[in-house]
């Protein structure tokens, strides 16, 4: 009786359900129709109160659906024994931990659901568990990330939903992989298909090529939802991806104005590292040797993107001397670069060298001899010259983590000032020069680094007054929009004082000066430290002297030249004027018309006997004046050869 129920039951819906035996408690067991008019079997276990996966399922099960469970986890080759599985689906459970042996086994699954859960990361391994997955659908758990291995194992998945998720980036490996994705499969499943959508995304340079990807849509490629929207940063929340511009990740570059620092023991050393990159790089210092660092570090990022980070070593000695490292690191790399510090002893002091100078003075050195002098006192505020290699400028051809070569450029300081002064690897003055140089780097200024010496020449001081004087140079070779930077300080003092001169001008006033003064002056081009050959020291009041001497000599020629020449011009107007005045009252005598034919006849070419006359009647009067008051009529200059009398008109 029982085989006549299970039979009708068969006729009457098509569908042979499986012995009690053969079916795990809490599950239904069933055969579906497929395409074909084959059927295969379906399980489903739906029942609220499951809290692990069901053991003995049939082996020939074809579909298996645990949904709406309990379950928090997956053990190990749990479906091991179920190598005819094609479909898995486990959707909205509460699963939030798998094996990476979960699915040992399954080598003819073909679509694995496990969307609705509490997944905090998926063992992408597995995926090689299962060679003919082509659907994974990971949608609404709780994923944080896609790490660049998975990259090896997505490959020939054609469905992948990882929509709904904590994502807030992806690799550029993953990225790389759905770029170069191609179709084989046939038409109608031809393009691969992706849901990135509901995800906290940040949209920084790692998304650059994800944004690009999604603006310009494939063939082989297509979005489940293309509206992609911006999480943060703040200024473009909300904003979607086909309206978002970024830029491309870029590795750090870092700078350092000098290789090598010398200091007294005792003084107070900062050490100066700057860097530009996408995004803005962090700064890191250490010891080469592996020593802890005796210091503090700021940091500071400028308007420009500029990172500037500061080691102050207070009261340094000599454990302080060594090797210091400043990594620049960002999303793209990093990259490193060492500055050396050499403590040594006491300088000699500022008294034995005001007396050298003293001594000098007396001596009246020759000219060339006080030029040597000055190169010698300018030398203490400038690099020494050197070739264009050795510049402290970032060369943007170099490779990426490459700094300044430790042999390139030195700099130090002498202990001039009070005891305990502050020693740096580039005065206050000379940071500005750094930041402008690496905004230069980005703006392509490297065809004035490479012979920088040459640009700026003949620097000459003009003094106004007791408080300012004029600095002019030359720049033949220097471009339209080159722009220069005007150095200046009391001899003596490390602060330099900057002014910031635009493009095409070659002079500047420089004003607050202090009466009876020595300063120093140096000209460059904006973002390079200046040679000895464009600095000169000065005094305001041998300036203002000097230039007051020039100006009382241009007086007295100016007058010289005004009583010399005045006269003649007065002379020549009068006898205008009488000539005016003649011609105006007609009087003409006899003598000034026998004059002027005698001067109008003798021409160079010879006339005949009594022609004379008719010869006079045909002359304008108005030539006749004109031959009278202009030297250089050529009629005039013939008659003048030819008679051998001198023209008594002429002055």
């Amino acid at each position: 009786m029982f085989l006549v129920l299970l039979l009708g039951l068969y006729v009457a819906t098509g569908e042979l359900v499986s012995p009690v035996s053969s079916c795990p408690s809490q599950c239904s067991c069933f055969y579906h129709n497929l395409s074909d008019g084959s059927k295969a079997r379906s399980v489903i276990c739906n029942d609220p109160d499951i809290s692990l996966v069901p053991v003995g399922f049939p082996v020939d099960t074809s579909k298996l659906r645990i949904e709406k469970t309990a379950i928090q986890r997956i053990p190990s080759e749990a479906f091991n024994y179920l190598s005819s599985l094609e479909f898995l689906w486990m959707s909205f459970n509460t699963l939030s931990a798998l094996n990476p042996d979960s699915f040992r086994g399954l080598f003819n699954l073909e679509e694995l659901r496990l969307d609705g859960n509490a997944l905090t990361a998926f063992p992408w391994e597995s995926v090689m568990d299962m060679p003919s997955l082509r659907l994974l659908d990971l949608h609404n758990n709780q994923l944080t990330s896609l790490p660049a291995e998975a990259t090896a194992y997505i490959k020939n998945l054609t469905y992948l939903d990882l929509s709904s998720n904590n994502l807030q980036t992806l690799p550029a490996e993953v990225l790389s992989t759905w770029l170069a994705v191609k179709p084989v499969q046939g038409p109608e499943s031809s393009k691969m298909i992706l849901g990135l959508h509901d995800n906290p995304w940040v949209c920084d340079c790692r998304l650059y090529d994800l944004v690009q990807f999604q603006k310009s849509p494939t063939l082989s490629v297509a979005f489940i939802d293309t509206r992609l929207r911006c999480s943060a940063p703040e200024s473009v929340s909300g904003v979607l991806f086909s309206d978002a511009e970024l830029r491309r990740c870029q590795l750090p570059r870092i700078h350092t104005a000098v290789a090598r620092v010398r200091s007294a023991v005792g003084n107070n050393v900062l050490l100066r590292c700057g860097t530009i990159g996408v995004p803005i790089p962090d700064l890191t210092w250490r010891k080469a040797d592996g020593r802890a660092l005796n210091g503090s570090v700021q940091q500071e990022t400028s308007k420009e993107g500029i990172t500037w980070s500061i080691l102050s070593v207070p009261a340094v000695s000599y454990r302080d001397s060594g090797k210091y490292i400043c990594k620049a690191t960002n999303y793209a790399g990093n990259a490193e670069a060492v500055i050396s510090l050499v403590v040594s002893n006491s300088p000699k002091p500022e008294g034995n060298q005001t007396s050298n100078d003293k001594k000098a003075k007396v001596k009246k050195p020759n000219q060339m001899g006080k030029a040597a002098y000055q190169e010698k006192l300018v030398a203490r505020y400038v690099v020494p010259t050197s070739n264009p290699s050795s510049l402290p400028a970032l060369d943007p051809d170099l490779p990426p983590g490459l700094g300044p070569d430790p042999g390139l450029a030195s700099y130090s300081l002498a202990d001039r000032a009070t005891p305990g002064p502050v020693t740096s690897s580039n005065p206050d003055a000379l940071l500005d020069l750094e930041k402008t140089n690496l905004s230069n780097l980005a703006a392509n200024t490297s065809s004035l680094q490479q012979d920088p010496d040459r640009v700026v020449r003949s620097v000459k001081v003009v003094g106004d007054t007791d408080n300012t004087i004029s600095l002019n140079w030359r720049a033949p070779k220097a471009k339209n929009t080159t722009a220069f930077s005007v150095l200046y300080a009391v001899f003596g003092e490390r602060d330099m004082r900057k002014i910031n001169v635009g493009a095409g001008q070659n002079r500047v006033t420089i004003e607050g000066l202090v009466p009876r003064t020595k300063y120093i002056a140096c000209v460059c081009v904006r973002g390079l430290i200046p040679k000895k050959e464009q600095c000169v020291i000065f005094s305001t009041d041998e300036a203002a002297s000097a230039t007051g001497t020039q100006k009382l000599i241009n007086v007295i020629v100016i007058t010289v030249a005004c009583i010399i020449a005045v006269p003649l011009t007065v002379i020549v107007c009068c006898g205008a004027l009488k000539r005016r005045i003649q011609k105006y009252w007609g009087k003409k005598s006899k003598d000034i018309q026998d004059s002027y034919v005698t001067f109008e006849t003798l021409s160079p070419g010879t006339k005949a006997k009594g022609l004379e006359g008719e010869y006079l009647n045909r002359l304008n009067p108005e030539e006749s004046n004109r031959l009278l008051s202009a030297r250089s009529s050529l009629d005039s200059e013939a008659t003048a050869k030819i008679e051998g009398q001198p023209n008594e008109y002429f002055c």
